[in-house]
């Protein structure tokens, strides 16, 4: 506010995350991510905890934000004539049908995050005795959803997450990758950004960190293969 900067909040994958606010622990109050910034946006692709198969959501408690965003969503007709355009718009509409199958799943939000709750506990359980694996920390003052259990390979293992996610593939469990930092995009690099720039943190964990299965239909069974093929490969590779 001092610097009158606005906040665009990624909350693409923290559907249903909560975190504490204010001091008060005898009467704690609990607020949904999503709510904080001057606009947040959240992802429904498929691997996210509510799916309409792609798109998102955007939210805003600012008109004039909400009117823009409305606008830029359907070809930026004007509100007196449609088929005139006040500027360079697109067609990021959602259809029907898939508006129907989200609000379906906002319905149950609770029951997947608690499905979700159940799968991270079940991992950790089983893998935290590792002392070459980085786990999925949950503060006290925070509620975890687990959009994807992931997990970084210390480096003294000598291998990198793709090497660990070809062999884990050779025992039938598929894996994901983290992401690139941003320094690390051609993209940016060609807008003048991140040149000769080097982050070792952000390094070292897009290239040793990748994601477990974390469906929601993931059974103990299936868990328990996957962490004994994660504890089978760590003991052929050290």
């Amino acid at each position: 506010k001092k610097y009158n900067l606005k906040i665009i909040e990624d909350a693409a994958e923290v559907h249903g995350a909560e975190y504490l606010t204010g001091r008060n622990t005898a009467h704690p109050r609990w607020k949904k991510c999503g709510g904080f910034g001057d606009i947040s946006v959240f992802s429904f692709y498929a691997n996210k905890l509510i799916t309409t198969g792609e798109g998102g959501m955007v939210l805003t408690n600012d008109i004039a934000h909400a009117e823009k965003a409305r606008g830029l969503r359907n070809l930026c007709f004007r509100p007196e004539q449609r088929f005139l355009h006040t500027e360079l718009g697109h067609n990021f509409r959602i259809t029907n049908l898939q508006a129907a199958i989200g609000l379906g799943q906002l319905e149950r939000i609770d029951e997947i995050v608690a499905t979700k709750r159940r799968m991270g506990k079940a991992y950790t359980e089983r893998l935290q005795s590792i002392p070459v694996l980085q786990l999925p920390v949950e503060e006290a003052w925070a509620r975890q959803v687990y959009w994807m259990y992931g997990i970084v390979l210390d480096e003294t293992t000598g291998v990198d997450a793709v090497r660990f996610a070809k062999q884990l593939r050779g025992k039938g469990v598929e894996t994901r990758p983290f992401f690139l930092g941003m320094h690390e995009q051609p993209v940016f690099h060609d807008m003048g950004f991140f040149r000769n720039e080097h982050y070792p943190v952000t390094e070292r964990i897009s290239r040793q960190g990748l994601y477990l299965p974390s469906g929601l239909t993931l059974t103990e069974a299936q868990i328990d293969e996957v962490c004994d093929s994660v504890k089978a490969v760590l003991n052929e590779i050290q």
